[in-house]
């Protein structure tokens, strides 16, 4: 016969599972009726809680601190591990791995955090998948902290950069180099990180005098496909932007290399400006100027709070928002004096290199295809063919 698990117990008594995490540690927080309820069910059931279920409610009982990522081979993640790693190294805790993918059922990795695994608390890196999970296991009373979130809750603690200032400064950059027309390819809308960039460079423009043209904004969802066909529309269109802000560096890569496949030069005829500053943007060709983000520095923040949260040091959830910086590189010039004719059209977007990019881009593996890299570790911006 099957062990029975928490959700099992929570399944059958009709509550959540963090709910049953409270029964379990003896919580004030549910009412006398539920509790029974509980306890009815664990009884009939013969359930035998694990050391790691009830330990949940024990803050910082546990040697362990759970971290949740949503791969190993992205760039921003390894660099946000780094500085939590820093941290952690120097407490009296270790960190536990978990991984969780799109293809990969969510509600599973937080089973294991209930059931199988012993943790104090959580650290949970790029999470773009439902919250409630989290949000059960915070009122369960594990400490959690969001880093570098796509999506915000007000309940849970979390650390992200200042998008909106970066995107402001990226674009107030092309403002001094004399551009006007400045178009925007954006990531997915429903993401806040998204919003608060776009409302950047809004503002940017606005502050300048400029008035917002919406045939310069282009939707999208970090595809580096979706900037690419953006791009080659933009510059094939009858009054072509000057200059370009991308919305991460993989769509800036895109932006790359469609003006190079439509016969045009970075930054003669047009500039480019990304967003991230992973490590392959100083190598492209040109070198991408971008917002830099400070992934490791967001990785130690979230790593003390985290502490603190399990020496019962913090208080109420703290949003900390920290600063981007520019890095200038030679991708965005002068706007041209004279604009040239594109001299040439992608007659098929599918054989040209932009759809090719994957979000492959992200990864360490500078000896794959499909980043773009060649052995040098430069990332080529021309056809492949």
């Amino acid at each position: 016969m099957a062990k029975v698990t928490i959700r099992d117990i929570a399944r059958l008594a009709g509550v959540s599972k963090s709910t049953v995490s409270l029964v379990l540690n003896g919580r004030p927080r549910v009412d006398p009726e539920t509790r029974a309820k509980v306890l009815q069910v664990m009884a009939e059931h013969n359930y035998v809680p694990s050391v790691a279920a009830t330990a949940l409610g024990k803050r910082g009982g546990s040697p362990f601190i759970g971290l949740i990522v949503p791969g190993l081979t992205w760039r921003i993640v390894a660099s946000i591990n780094y500085g939590i790693a820093s941290v952690v190294e120097r407490s009296k805790y270790e960190i536990i791995l978990y991984t969780s993918t799109n293809d990969r059922d969510y509600s599973g990795v937080v089973d294991r955090v209930l059931g199988a695994n012993l943790v104090s608390g959580l650290l949970v890196v790029n999470h773009n998948q439902p919250m409630e999970p989290l949000v059960e296991l915070y009122g369960a009373g594990l400490p959690v902290v969001l880093i570098n979130t796509l999506g915000v809750h007000s309940d849970l603690p979390s650390v992200e950069s200042d998008s909106y200032a970066g995107a402001r400064s990226a674009v107030a950059h092309l403002l001094e180099l004399g551009h006007r027309r400045i178009a925007c390819v954006q990531g997915p809308p429903q993401f806040p990180c998204c919003v608060n960039r776009n409302k950047g460079y809004t503002d940017a423009l606005t502050h300048a005098g400029i008035a917002i043209d919406a045939d310069l904004i282009r939707p999208g969802g970090f595809r580096p496909q979706d900037a690419y066909r953006h791009t080659v529309d933009l510059l094939c269109g009858p009054d072509r932007p000057t200059a370009i802000f991308a919305h991460n560096d993989p769509m800036a890569y895109a932006v790359l290399d469609a003006v190079d496949e439509c016969g045009l030069r970075v930054p003669d005829d047009i500039s480019v400006v990304g967003f991230d500053d992973i490590v392959s943007s100083a190598h492209v060709r040109p070198p991408l100027t971008t917002v830099r983000q400070p992934f490791e520095e967001m990785g130690a923040q979230a790593a003390e709070m985290l502490l603190s949260a399990l020496s019962y040091e913090s208080g109420p959830p703290r949003h900390v928002r920290m600063p981007t910086e520019l890095a200038i590189r030679a991708s965005a010039g002068p706007v041209p004096r004279r604009r040239r004719r594109v001299p040439k059209q992608p007659a098929d977007l599918h054989h040209a290199i932009g759809p090719k990019l994957t979000d492959a881009m992200y990864t360490s593996d500078a000896s794959s295809p499909s980043t773009g890299l060649d052995p040098a570790g430069t990332l080529s911006t021309k056809p492949s063919g």
